[in-house]
């Protein structure tokens, strides 16, 4: 049994650095913008098409990742998912103007939406309930620190080297991830089942109209109300896809996990929690830039205070859970993470930097506490059986998160700069100090959903610790 715990978390090391690899690549343009647009010949606001296009291809593949996994097994699944990627990343490199870019971005975020839930469901699916929440501290770890390093790591790159390089950094890591992948997966034998086409055509369509619309409404040149009503098509047909998934004998994927309170909070609260966690990577590079005048590595390395929090913090994560449980550090942590965007608000070029660094620090361990208890606590009533469709609904949320992160924070940005007449003379300060407020508000409202949590939720976990 100790031997077979050791091998699930030498797979869980694997996946997690995978996942990394795939959320350093949502982020770490966030710094390089500048450099990228003058490359381009286009404005800093039109380079978010080429995260959010990253993010929307990793959501669009995720419904059928599943299927794809049991027809041709998952370590060849896996690894030739890294291989998109990896090429999908020379692409990028390699790209002269933003169309190319985005196109590129769209392979690569296909190849990412089989490499990192297929790898995670290898793993839950091996991992007895009372290793749960180590096996899970382990595979969310890479979604905290990867997008505060791409930032940091895109800045050096556009201050020393050039953006290109940004993308070829994964050819190396994708070669070391094949080389453990084929020693650590398993082999198994392939299982034929139905293919639910019509949920995947929904599934797919619906959340890429949904995010689509978004990213209209998020730039100032374009229509309103085309954007709403794609947007709204999309919830449509993605309204449509749950009530097929729901009703049809072999659906894509299944919706079981819906039936449990714990994991019904990722949709609604857990999604307000995260969409906050993702603005701030591509808000705060862009203010201490173009805000404050700031060198792109300076921005960068600021970063480094949410970083030094997140890990330091995580340790007490589980003493915390022990001690008040997850349905009071929710809430608390919550008001608490909600307040730092509050503070980062504040920030001035007059500032000192030892006050950011401080602000920067307490958020980021506000932040590690909160992604961590909701993911632990979302699996907390599930079944092995119901996994692997409980682990790419909770995946499609939280790359649907990142996504509208980024658009939400581009569309909050244009607000704020209508609001104080900037539209047509570029961002300032005080843009960049409402957005933030808006996205304080915003995960305030994620309050109501903990609140209303049973006192109880995730105690079996905390009793199994």
């Amino acid at each position: 049994m100790m031997q077979q715990n050791n091998h699930v978390r030498k797979m869980a090391i694997l996946v997690a650095a995978t996942f990394f690899m795939e959320n350093l690549d949502a982020t770490v343009i966030t710094t390089a913008i500048p450099a990228m647009a003058k490359s381009f010949l286009t404005n800093p606001q039109d380079l978010s098409i080429g995260i959010s296009a990253y993010m929307l291809a990793l959501t669009i593949g995720l419904p059928a990742s599943g299927w794809i996994a049991n027809r041709f097994t998952a370590y060849r699944v896996f690894s030739i998912s890294i291989v998109l990627f990896m090429l999908a990343s020379i692409l990028c490199a390699i790209s002269t103007n933003l169309t190319m870019f985005t196109v590129a971005r769209l392979i690569q975020g296909l190849g990412g939406s089989l490499m990192v839930p297929v790898g995670r469901t290898v793993v839950l699916s091996r991992t007895e309930k009372q290793h749960l929440v180590s096996t899970i501290s382990i595979l969310v770890w890479p979604g905290l620190i990867a997008p505060l390093m791409g930032p940091i790591i895109g800045g050096f790159f556009a201050q020393y080297l050039t953006w290109h390089w940004i993308f070829l950094l994964n050819i190396p890591l994708g070669f070391i991830a094949l080389f453990f992948a084929h020693r650590l997966l398993p082999k198994e034998s392939p299982e034929k089942r139905t293919f639910d086409g019509v949920g995947f055509i929904t599934c797919g369509l619906g959340l890429l109209l949904f995010v689509y619309g978004l990213e209209m409404i998020s730039h100032s040149n374009s229509s309103l109300w085309i954007g709403v009503t794609v947007s709204l098509v999309g919830s449509l047909i993605l309204i449509f896809a749950y009530y097929h998934l729901a009703h049809t004998q072999h659906p894509l994927i299944s919706l079981y996990a819906f039936s449990k309170r714990t994991f019904r909070m990722t949709f609604f609260g857990g999604s307000l929690i995260r969409i906050g966690l993702n603005s701030a990577p591509f808000i705060l590079p862009l203010m201490f830039q173009v805000g404050f005048g700031w060198s792109p590595l300076t921005a960068g390395s600021l970063l480094l205070s949410l970083f030094a929090g997140n890990i330091l913090l995580k340790t007490v994560n589980t003493p915390l859970i022990h001690k008040f449980g997850f349905r009071k550090i929710l809430i608390i942590n919550g008001l608490l993470l909600s307040s730092s965007f509050v503070l980062c608000a504040l920030f001035t070029p007059q500032t000192p930097i030892i006050w950011i660094i401080l602000v920067l620090f307490f958020s980021g361990g506000a932040r590690s506490i909160q992604f961590t208890t909701i993911t632990t606590l979302s699996f907390s009533e599930i079944d092995k059986t119901e996994i692997q469709s409980a682990n790419i609904l909770s995946t499609i949320f939280q790359q649907l998160n990142n996504v509208l992160g980024i658009v939400l924070s581009a569309l909050f940005l244009f607000i704020a700069s209508s609001y104080n007449g900037h539209s047509q003379t570029g961002l300032m300060v005080e843009d960049f100090r409402l957005a933030l407020l808006m996205v304080a508000a915003m995960t305030l409202l994620a309050m109501i959903d903990f609140i209303t949590l049973p006192k109880n939720a995730g105690n079996n976990l905390k009793d199994k610790q």
